[in-house]
């Protein structure tokens, strides 16, 4: 009789499981479904000379949603933003945009590739940069920021 209570606790406690897991499922089975979609952006980084700008991430901050997309700049000023995906896309709405860029020039290291000339550092700042973004509810938004360089002292 012992071992019959057992085997009918187990049968609760795995029907108590899968109950458990069902309800988990139906509570979190919508997790992620309110956040912004995404629609697929791209663009170049100029100067304001046509040159592109070589080397960096640009960062688009939604005015909208709790969200920021980004992508690598590619040598020829090219980038690819991402939101949940490497690539997926900004959410619809305005943005704020920043061009952020990592050169270290200390003299001593004698570099083998042109990196080409850096962006004025008022574009990484989202206090100080001018640059804003609109992406549209399509499949293809197309975003051109045009840049000053940095100052040379």
């Amino acid at each position: 009789m012992l071992w019959f209570q057992r085997a009918d606790w187990s049968a609760v406690c795995v029907r108590s499981g899968t109950v458990a897991a069902v309800l988990a499922l139906l509570v979190c089975g919508g997790c992620g479904e309110d956040r912004p979609r995404a629609y697929p952006t791209k663009g170049r980084v100029i100067f304001s000379d046509g040159t592109p700008v070589k080397l960096g991430t640009v960062e688009l901050l939604s005015q909208n949603h709790d969200t920021t997309a980004s992508g690598k700049i590619g040598e020829d000023g090219s980038f690819v933003l991402g939101t949940y995906t490497s690539d997926d896309g900004a959410p619809e709405g305005n943005h704020k945009v920043i061009v952020l860029q990592m050169i270290i020039n200390d003299g001593f290291i004698k570099h083998s590739e042109d990196h080409g000339a850096p962006v004025d550092p008022a574009y990484a700042s989202l206090q100080s940069t001018p640059l804003t973004a609109k992406v549209e509810a399509k499949e293809n938004n197309e975003v051109e920021l045009i840049v000053q360089p940095a100052s040379r002292r």
